[in-house]
């Protein structure tokens, strides 16, 4: 009997989400500028994980060209410059340089994106 109520009850809790995701729409994680931004500051900062740059490198970004040039140029710079060290992500002192003027890149285009809004 119990076994039929935690089926039944399954069923019920699995067919909620269905409905939830039907009518809601699924999660979408979209990758902005100012997630980059984030990131790329947490890399110069020696604060990034290997899995929050993992994220990165994996999502490409068809909402905008630009950025995805930006994570290309990032992960082209990681083949040659980036070290992990406690589950950390390290860069060299010349990746660390290429990487401060990416995200250089990545203010200019967020200054623009502001000045588009005002």
């Amino acid at each position: 009997m119990d076994l039929l109520i935690t089926i039944a009850l399954s069923f019920c809790l699995i067919l909620l989400a269905l409905l939830v995701f039907r009518f809601v729409g699924l999660p979408v994680y979209r990758v902005e500028a100012i997630n980059i931004k984030t990131l790329l500051e947490a890399v110069l900062q020696e604060t990034a994980t290997v899995a929050d740059w993992d994220v990165f490198m994996g999502m490409p970004i068809r909402q905008d060209p630009e950025l995805d040039e930006i994570r290309l140029q990032c992960a082209m710079l990681a083949a040659s410059a980036l070290t992990e060290r406690a589950g950390l992500v390290i860069f060299s002192s010349q990746g660390r340089e290429q990487l401060a003027q990416i995200l250089d890149r990545v203010n200019s285009k967020l200054q623009a994106t502001e000045h588009n809004h005002d």
